[in-house]
C-alpha cells in the first residue's frame, strides 16, 4: 500500500472543522514522509472535563509502518496544542522506528542508553480528572501478549507511547510489566521471580519479589488508596496470571488481562 499524505479523523466529542483542517496539515506530512508502506493512520481527539476542571484535549495518532503500530498522543487546553504535540512526538517516533529498521538490516537493534525520551511526553495516565472520590473500574480487555525480551519491549513501549508495557518474558513465559520509573529509568515487575536479565542494552531495574496475589477488588481498592499511583501489576489468585489495573484519562479505571 502506498504512502498515506492524510489521515483519517475519528472524532470522540466537539471538534471544528478548523480542527479536523489542522490535524490534516500537521500530521498528514508527518506520514507522507515516513518512507515506508503505511498500513494505517487515523487521528482520534477526545475531549475531558471534570467538574472545577479545565477542559483537557487529547490527541491520538495511530500509524502501522512496516507491520509496527506507532502510537503518539498529548493533552493540552486546546486542541491545536495537543494536536501540534502529537504530531511532534509521531515525528520522534517514526525517527526512531526508520533507524531501528536500518539497524536490523545490519543486526545491531540494542537500545542506546539515554537515547529514549522524546521531547514531547504524554500527561500522565490519570492526572486529567482530580480525584476527588474513589474510582471505579469501568472497561475490561484482554489482548494477546507478545513473547518479548526487555530491550523489546521497552521498543514497544516507547514507540507506543504507552506509560507501561505488559508482555510474556520470552526465558520464563511469565507475564511481565516494564514501566518508567527506579533508579535506572525503566523498572521490570514479573509474577515469578526469576535471576535478572542478561545481555540487555536498555538500563534497567529488576524488582526481586513476584508481584502480589489480588482478586480484582482488592487491587482497586489498593489503587484508590495511593492516589500518586497510576497502575497496580498483579497476579490473579484464581489464574495465576499477570494482570495490571490503570487510571484513564478521564480518571477511573481500566484492567487489562492477557488471553492465553
Amino acid at each position: 500500500m502506498s504512502n498515506r499524505s492524510s489521515a483519517a479523523v475519528a472524532v470522540r466529542g466537539a471538534v471544528t472543522v478548523d480542527e479536523a483542517e489542522h490535524v490534516l496539515e500537521v500530521v498528514g506530512p508527518e506520514i507522507a514522509a515516513i518512507g515506508h508502506p503505511v498500513e494505517q493512520a487515523r487521528v482520534r481527539l477526545t475531549r475531558y472535563a471534570g467538574r472545577h476542571l479545565p477542559m483537557q484535549v487529547v490527541a491520538q495518532v495511530n500509524v502501522v509502518v512496516a507491520d509496527r503500530m506507532v502510537r503518539s498522543q498529548l493533552a493540552a487546553p486546546t486542541a491545536d496544542e495537543a494536536i501540534d504535540g502529537a504530531a511532534a512526538g509521531l515525528r520522534w517516533r517514526l525517527n526512531r522506528l526508520g533507524r531501528r529498521l536500518a539497524a536490523e538490516l545490519s543486526g545491531d537493534v540494542g537500545l542506546v542508553p539515554g537515547g529514549w525520551r522524546p521531547v514531547y511526553l504524554p500527561a500522565p495516565a490519570g492526572l486529567l480528572i482530580a480525584r476527588t472520590r474513589p474510582r471505579k473500574l469501568v472497561r475490561s480487555k484482554s489482548c494477546r501478549l507478545a513473547v518479548q525480551d526487555p530491550d523489546t519491549a521497552a521498543f514497544t513501549m516507547e514507540l507506543r507511547d504507552y506509560p507501561f508495557h505488559l508482555f510474556a518474558d520470552d526465558v520464563t513465559g511469565a507475564e511481565s510489566l516494564l514501566y518508567r520509573g527506579g533508579p535506572t529509568g525503566y523498572r521490570l515487575l514479573r509474577t515469578v521471580a526469576g535471576p535478572e536479565p542478561v545481555g540487555t542494552t536498555v538500563p534497567l531495574s529488576v524488582r526481586a519479589w513476584p508481584a502480589p496475589v489480588l482478586p480484582v477488588a482488592r487491587a482497586v481498592e489498593s489503587l484508590n488508596s495511593t492516589p500518586a499511583r497510576s497502575f497496580v501489576f498483579f497476579s490473579d489468585p484464581g489464574t495465576g496470571c499477570g494482570r495490571v489495573l490503570y487510571r484513564r484519562y478521564d480518571g477511573d479505571l481500566g484492567l487489562l488481562s492477557p488471553s492465553w
